[in-house]
């Protein structure tokens, strides 16, 4: 399948630009010549006043803008699809930037301009499907899902489209076979997200099946640690202790920097009341986290089972910084000064 360059760009946005203050034209103006113009981007714009009519200028211009500043990469994207309409990059470049900026309207107009350049391309009907369904277009994006459904490549993404829909419908019996059809054709390849809203719906439906689709998505990426942790929360709620204290160790082998699955397993022996081993867990949560003021409260409290008062107000007086409105630390500060 051929790649349009703006894929490897990925959809790396947020929303960095957007704000609750209003902008004045002038000061719109500023923000962006202070953009056109930093290091990295002001030879293009110098490039762009001496070749005004130059379209790969603009289309490099937006690339290197599309991640921190997608409004700005879609203007550019658009004024290189003006000046060679026929190129399919620009066109879908112009949608990315705009699908990631949340101009769904927009997105759809260009993905269809992409597509008029390029019929029967299963990633960009994927593309203007994505953005009909984000615009509540729910019955061109199901028409076009129908399409990917019938070629090779698209498959997958048709049945996750299809997820999409129902679950908006709020149909969680589509939404769950869909995406499981969507996993299945995916074979070795497929999607994360696919996968992790699979497993949440089974898990909320106390599925034991939830726990193969966490792992699944743990194994597309062994150093991601969400999977597993979100697994043991799972084997918890199934009274499956052992199970997710497996969960949560291997997690913490994946990542050991992820303070959750630390919290998760010293929950787990603080309610025990197996106080030794609760605190090794939120001691290494706070090391892994060290402004969260939770791992300390609870550090704190198992010290403070131990015996080790003096230490157990040092930590419980760092919870009540960090949080400052954390009462529960603050009674127990009062307490242990007594």
């Amino acid at each position: 399948m051929r790649k349009l360059t703006i894929l490897v760009l990925g959809l790396a946005m947020g929303a960095c630009n957007n704000s609750s203050q209003p902008t004045t034209q002038h000061q719109a103006t500023a923000s962006a010549d202070s953009v056109l113009y930093s290091d990295i981007i002001r030879p293009i714009t110098d490039s762009l006043q001496q070749f005004p009519q130059n379209h790969a200028l603009y289309y490099r211009r937006a690339l290197l803008l599309f991640n921190t500043h997608p409004d700005m990469a879609q203007k550019d994207f658009e004024q290189a699809a003006k000046l060679d309409s026929a190129n399919t990059d620009y066109w879908a470049g112009a949608g990315e930037a705009a699908l990631v900026a949340g101009n769904h309207q927009t997105a759809a107009h260009l993905f269809s301009r992409a597509l008029q350049t390029a019929p029967n391309y299963p990633y960009l009907q994927y593309k203007l499907a994505t953005a009909m369904v984000e615009n509540k277009q729910y019955t061109s994006a199901d028409s076009l899902a129908d399409l990917l459904a019938k070629s090779g490549e698209g498959a997958d993404q048709a049945f996750y489209l299809k997820a999409r829909i129902a679950e908006d419908h709020k149909d969680t019996v589509s939404t769950v076979r869909y995406l499981t059809q969507a996993i299945a054709v995916a074979g070795d390849h497929p999607e994360y997200d696919a996968l992790m809203e699979l497993a949440d719906l089974l898990s909320v439906q106390k599925q034991k099946d939830a726990v193969q689709y966490y792992v699944q998505a743990w194994k597309l990426d062994s150093t991601n640690a969400e999977p597993l942790y979100f697994a043991g929360r799972f084997q918890e709620r199934m009274a499956q202790q052992e199970a997710a204290i497996a969960s949560y160790r291997k997690s913490i082998i994946s990542d050991p920097n992820f303070e959750a699955s630390y919290m998760a397993l010293g929950d787990i022996y603080r309610n025990h009341k197996n106080w030794k081993e609760a605190y090794t867990f939120y001691n290494l949560a706070a090391k892994a986290a060290p402004t969260d003021a939770l791992a300390y409260y609870q550090r704190a409290l198992c010290q403070e089972n131990l015996g080790k008062k003096e230490m157990a107000l040092e930590d419980y007086i760092k919870a009540s910084s960090f949080k400052k409105d954390f009462t529960e630390a603050k009674a127990a500060i009062k307490r242990l000064s007594k």
